[in-house]
């Protein structure tokens, strides 16, 4: 079976409700903090109390706790040295969400050796919710005000009523009017501010978003579009949009308690953040000499056929886990710790764990030997930045050589695919024990999306069994001229994309407009 070319993490920084990095982030999941917190006052445009109801009334909210970053976020942007090319007031005038990914990316940049950095050849991949954000709905309630006054005034307005009502509706900046392209603009002013021309998009693939963009990032480095990808996810919608909408779909905890795999599970708890990772290939991190924190060593993605937008559907999900596994050299069996998705909802829930059984089978295994658990328990469902805030403690988990626990979690429910399963809920951090000598831990990470949008991407430690010196295979060891390591298609186990491959267009179609 060929398997892709290793990728490797050379860099990564988070910021996650109640840690401002990921020093704190890593204190928070080995001592148990929780970080959901009561909706401030002055964080929605209305008092919680005024649009607060548990029983899901329309419009309004079933709980007023939710995943928030309470502390400030102010890019550093005359301490950095990445060739920053914005405009200093823009920069400070952006949404938060921006302040987030800025922030985030020139951290998670500055962890990695910058001198053999090609900017031409680094790129940008970055998910984010394409939900309003507190910019964009200011922009809204401005133009929509102005509409109303304008209707209010049927009879023809005064000179001042008619100043005034056009000074409101040019009072919407320039920066507000930015911060209202989520869809498209995070990750090209991201690689603005680092002076990165490798490329840059956004997506939005809901709930798996990070993944895919972990993802596409490698298919980058695959085909040696580029030899760097700077890639992530962010999440920092208008909260009261998602409290409000959740709550509508029946999802949202009314508890404000996320409580993955137990008996008194009863919905998910909004969060927010943004965690990024630098990836490299392996042999050029050797090469360069570059911190390496965890090696990628698959990942599948795939969509639902028979789910639907709150109901996933198990073959789906684990199709994306096969595929995981297919390239990696890897058996499901391997793994000692699996990141859920976990978001706390019962039937979800439920389903993931089915998808774990079928995958792993109904032998080769002893009961309870794989440690699951979910940081959502932790800091809420981050939505399109969840992946991120997964992957990024499941390396911290590789490196610091412990077992993550997952909070609220007590027993399961008396039918819980739980029962009787090689999996058990990790609610206490403890030693990760090798299954061998000079055998590197290995752990996943799941995330699925509404409407049945599946990833699974597993990880390796970078194993080091010599002091501080890396543990360098014998064939990725470097030569003493210091050339790329030696790999030849023909016998190599590794997989080189032809880049040259043609490729043909077999189908074609269009909607254009009233044009059929």
């Amino acid at each position: 079976m060929k398997k892709n070319i290793p990728i490797a993490i050379i860099g990564m920084s988070g910021i996650f409700p109640g840690a401002p990095n990921l020093n704190i982030f890593w204190n928070n999941i080995i001592n148990e903090v929780e970080s959901i917190i009561e909706i401030p006052k002055n964080r929605w445009i209305v008092d919680p109390e005024i649009v607060y109801s548990p029983d899901y009334s329309p419009d309004t909210a079933c709980s007023k706790r939710a995943g928030l970053i309470d502390f400030e976020i102010t890019p550093d942007i005359h301490n950095r040295d990445h060739g920053i090319d914005l405009d200093t007031d823009l920069v400070r005038g952006l949404d938060p969400l921006y302040h987030l990914v800025l922030e985030t990316g020139a951290e998670a940049l500055s962890e990695c050796k910058l001198s053999p950095l090609d900017k031409s050849k680094t790129g940008v991949i970055l998910a984010a919710i394409a939900l309003p954000t507190d910019s964009s709905s200011l922009i809204t309630r401005k133009f929509l005000s102005s509409v109303f006054e304008k209707k209010i005034f049927k009879s023809t307005p005064t000179e001042n009523e008619e100043s005034n009502h056009y000074e409101r509706k040019s009072s919407i900046s320039k920066n507000q009017s930015l911060a209202s392209r989520v869809t498209s603009l995070p990750a090209a002013v991201l690689a603005k501010y680092l002076g990165l021309q490798g490329g840059s998009y956004t997506l939005d693939a809901a709930c798996s978003s990070t993944l895919y963009a972990i993802k596409l990032a490698c298919d980058e480095l695959q085909y040696r579009r580029t030899d760097v990808m700077l890639a992530g996810g962010v999440s920092r919608p208008e909260s009261l949009y998602t409290q409000v909408g959740f709550t509508q779909l029946k999802a949202l905890s009314p508890t404000g308690r996320c409580a993955p795999f137990d008996k008194s599970a009863d919905g998910l708890v909004v969060g927010e953040g943004a965690g990024m990772l630098v990836l490299k290939r392996l042999d050029d991190a050797l090469r360069d000499s570059d911190k390496i924190m965890g090696i990628i060593k698959g990942v599948g993605l795939s969509n639902d056929i028979g789910g639907n937008l709150l109901a996933p559907d198990s073959e789906g999900q684990v199709r994306s886990m096969l595929a995981a596994y297919k390239g990696s050299g890897l058996s499901p069996h391997d793994i000692d710790l699996i990141e859920c998705h976990g978001a706390g909802t019962p039937v979800g829930d439920r389903k993931e764990l089915s998808s774990l059984r079928t995958l792993w089978g109904d032998s080769d295994w002893s009961a309870e030997q794989c440690a699951i658990g979910s940081v959502k328990s932790m800091i809420g469902h981050l939505l399109t930045a969840a992946g991120a805030a997964g992957m990024i403690k499941t390396i911290l988990s590789l490196q610091h050589g412990v077992l993550p626990p997952s909070l609220n979690f007590s027993k399961p429910s008396e039918s819980s695919p739980l029962i009787g399963s090689p999996f058990r809920v990790q609610t206490k951090a403890c030693e990760w024990e090798r299954r061998k000598k000079n055998q590197p831990f290995r752990a996943a990470v799941s995330a699925f999306g509404f409407g049945g949008i599946n990833g699974h991407l597993i990880l390796e430690e970078w194993f080091n069994e010599k002091g501080n010196q890396f543990y360098v295979p014998e064939k990725y060891k470097i030569s003493e001229a210091g050339d790329l390591p030696a790999i030849k298609k023909e016998s190599s186990d590794i997989f080189l994309p032809d880049t040259k491959l043609p490729i043909a267009v077999i189908g074609m179609d269009s909607v254009l407009g009233p044009i059929k």
